[in-house]
């Protein structure tokens, strides 16, 4: 089957040791960052002018394969929807392994605010969603309805990070990049499952790794330097070998939320590189604790 011209490579590049974390493979806030190049790139050459940015409304990052120290990678991505009430786009990236050509990560992006030029531009170059991998329509992520740190304090749940917005870390418009919200929900888990027995030391003494499968952010308002930026985290529940759990980043001065995601997350063997159930000592340090978020 011939691919479609309008499927173009918008980064190309690979995975460096820096990038590794203890788990031994790229740290997903990598992931992020290098998506974050590739839709500058394509939206760069649909005619967005320098040092713009898009609104962000939505992403659905789906990991499919860790990648580990040195291995090639390169993202094709394509726009696959048009939403002229909202002056938006749909976009889609994939990041494949070279030269297999397993795919690494995708993402299935909902962007808004653009102009006019930059919306007919992707209009004329539109695919379908099937010829990038996608669904017809995108994921639901969860609704930002009811989340406020007021709510957070109800339903207990648990603070995993304080921060302060540095202006270096801005996009234009000012919505954190992937890559720096992503960074810090992974530094948020190790807080969300603080005990003596989960600790990270204690878990790899045992073998165990964790890996994040899926990721379903919804953007909330812009934040400025030297704001306050806060997490509070809570754990929906397992299904299968998976276990369920969310964030809430919220703006300490204005309450509102500046992103929310829902989370599916797997354990694993470090040395077999192997899925196993979700271990008794993680289920047990959520009994009791678990939140039906969204609803």
């Amino acid at each position: 089957m011939t691919k479609n011209e309008n499927i173009k490579v918008t980064w190309r590049g690979g995975t460096d040791a820096w990038e590794c974390d203890q788990m031994g493979h790229m740290n997903v806030q990598f992931y992020g960052a290098k998506f974050d190049d590739a839709e500058a790139v394509l939206l760069a050459r649909l005619g967005l002018a320098a040092g713009l940015a898009p609104g962000r409304r939505t992403d659905h990052i789906i990991f499919r394969k860790e990648s580990r120290v040195g291995a090639a990678l390169w993202i094709e991505s394509a726009v696959i929807g048009v939403d002229h009430a909202g002056d938006g786009l749909r976009l889609r990236h994939i990041m494949y392994h070279s030269p297999t050509g397993d795919i690494a990560a995708t993402v299935d992006a909902e962007v808004s605010h653009l102009p006019a030029a930059v919306i007919a531009a992707g209009e004329a170059v539109l695919v379908t969603p099937a010829e990038m991998g996608a669904a017809d329509l995108p994921e639901p992520a969860g609704s930002h309805d009811g989340v406020s740190l007021e709510q957070a304090a109800t339903l207990n749940l648990t603070e995993t990070l304080v921060g302060i917005v540095k202006a270096a870390e801005l996009r234009p418009g000012g919505s954190l990049p992937r890559r720096s919200f992503i960074g810090h929900l992974s530094e948020a888990v190790s807080h969300l499952i603080a005990s003596e027995e989960t600790a990270a030391e204690a878990l790899r003494a045992r073998h165990i790794g964790s890996a994040a499968l899926d990721y379903k952010i919804r953007w909330g308002a812009p934040v400025e330097p030297g704001d306050v930026i806060v997490l509070r985290s809570g754990a929906s529940g397992t299904v299968g070998r998976t276990l369920r759990f969310f964030h809430w980043m919220l703006n300490e001065r204005t309450g509102e939320p500046v992103a929310t995601v829902e989370i599916v997350a797997v354990y694993f063997d470090m040395q077999a590189r192997k899925a196993i159930p979700v271990p008794d000592i993680i289920l047990k340090l959520f009994e009791g604790r678990t939140v039906a978020w969204p609803g």
